[in-house]
């Protein structure tokens, strides 16, 4: 029952992280949270401006990524299986690049996609 409360309070801390991270995204003027249907037309403008990389880096590896090895050192540490700081620091560095990169490729890809018609519009018969 213990290891429960523990990964709830790993995961608390990192919705702190991410409460965090949406605040320092609003105040420098880009929402993380897309709040109207009319923002998806300038959303794909600003991030076409924005480019990959630091799509990448700022909805990935900042955000979720963060996030997510915010939350597994956390446990670590408030267990007390911690093998020292520089394992927990690179344990972190490799959750928050690797789940990082692969939510922002993800998030970039989404944002990109075309919507395909159903039923398919196929050509003319020859």
């Amino acid at each position: 029952m213990l290891e429960v409360a523990y990964v709830a309070v790993g995961i608390a801390i990192g919705l702190a992280w991410l409460g965090i991270w949406a605040g320092l995204l609003h105040l420098t003027g880009v929402a993380a949270i897309r709040r109207t249907v009319e923002d998806c037309g300038t959303l794909r403008e600003r991030l076409k401006r924005l480019g990959a990389f630091r799509y990448f880096i700022i909805f990935g590896v900042l955000g979720p990524g963060v996030a997510v090895g915010v939350v597994m050192i956390s446990f670590d540490f408030i267990n007390h299986r911690s093998h020292g700081w520089a394992t927990e620091l690179i344990k972190f560095a490799l959750f928050a690049l690797l789940f990082g990169l692969a939510h922002g490729f993800d998030g970039w890809r989404r944002a990109f996609r075309d919507p395909v018609p159903f039923p398919p519009n196929y050509g003319p018969p020859k």
